[in-house]
């Protein structure tokens, strides 16, 4: 099985697990009903990809620390999830505008069509057929029209309202000053006004976001959701800082120091040459260091001047240049070595 060693290479492999273990994931609808509670239709699954993340990672061997509590970071993922990653909701148009206003403007404006289009139809062509149908679809047309041109300007929408709401108030006080001072009503006319109100309202009044059903997402508004709660989901969880945590109970690696015996002999050589120690005592104090190099297990190989070489040699050695089997060679540089491990190649040079 592939094992990853970089972010980039992995997030190919993973998004297929990812959009797997999304499409087993079962979809919910939201409910066309007002009074019935809405559930997270097309919601994302954060919690299945957070723990889905880490078993892949596990299993691919990048999450090297078994020992991590793996609960604990797939609610931090899926916490993390749920702050960045949102479900993309198609917007609901501004000027949307309920369903039974349209009829009613409709049904209004082809009556008003059929009654004012028959009589003249009467008149040209001693028919009241024609006029009706004529007058009813032009007027229906010319009502849907003229509202949603209407419409388009909300402001004007907004003085057509305030001027309706007004002018209804004026015709009930105008009725209530025409009945104190004893004069007719004119109470059809201020019946069909008090009626064209609530009409006028109505039409105009755009519909709340509450109202009606939620748009649900298609198939590719999802998909690329999953993708990209998947692709943050994956890096989260190779950042985290658990990932490469050292197990518990291992014991911190020391560095490589070198043995007491060498370093009081090293401290020696340098305070000769620092105090500027004659020939002899520089000399006794590498001797000295050599020593306790060699009492250490260090040890130094090399071969003599004229020795035949080997391809064997090129375990302890390097060559300059191009030197054939049987060729004379000499050291250059000798091995080193310590406990019988290579610490540094030598080097050999033809004679």
């Amino acid at each position: 099985m592939q094992q990853f060693h970089r972010l980039e290479d992995a997030i190919p492999a993973w998004r297929a697990k990812a959009r797997l273990t999304a499409e087993a994931e079962p979809r919910v609808r939201r409910s066309a009903e007002p009074d019935q509670p809405r559930p997270a239709a097309d919601s994302i699954p954060y919690q299945r990809i957070a723990a889905a993340c880490l078993a892949w990672m596990t299993e691919r061997g990048c999450w090297p620390n078994q020992a991590a509590d793996k609960t604990r970071v797939a609610n931090e993922i899926e916490a993390a999830l749920r702050t960045l990653v949102l479900p993309s909701a198609p917007p609901r148009p501004s000027g949307d505008v309920r369903g039974s206003a349209w009829a009613i403007t409709a049904a209004v404006g082809s009556a008003l069509g059929a009654l004012l289009v028959s009589p003249l139809t009467f008149l040209w062509f001693d028919n009241r057929l024609i006029g009706l149908f004529l007058g009813g679809t032009l007027g229906a047309f010319l009502a849907v029209r003229g509202v949603s041109a209407l419409l388009e300007r909300p402001r004007l929408v907004a003085v057509v309202r305030s001027a309706t709401t007004l002018s209804s108030g004026g015709v009930v006080m105008g009725g209530v000053w025409r009945a104190i001072r004893g004069e007719a009503l004119g109470l059809s006319r201020s019946v069909l006004w008090l009626m064209a109100v609530p009409l006028v309202l109505s039409v105009l009044k755009p519909r709340s976001a509450d109202d009606g059903p939620v748009p649900v997402r298609d198939d590719a508004a999802r998909k690329a959701d999953i993708a990209r709660a998947a692709d943050i989901a994956l890096a989260v969880a190779w950042a985290h800082p658990e990932r490469l945590a050292a197990a518990l109970g291992a014991k911190p690696a020391e560095p490589d120091r070198l043995p007491h015996p060498v370093i009081v002999a090293l401290t020696q050589l340098q305070s000769d040459i620092v105090r500027g120690g004659s020939d002899k005592d520089v000399r006794e104090s590498c001797d000295d260091l050599m020593q306790r190099l060699q009492e250490s297990g260090y040890e130094w190989t090399s071969v003599p001047k004229g020795t035949a070489y080997e391809p064997e040699m090129a375990g302890l050695f390097e060559v300059f240049g191009s030197i054939p089997a049987g060729a004379s060679v000499r050291t250059q540089r000798a091995a080193m070595t310590r406990d019988g491990q290579l610490v540094h190649k030598g080097e050999l040079r033809r004679v």
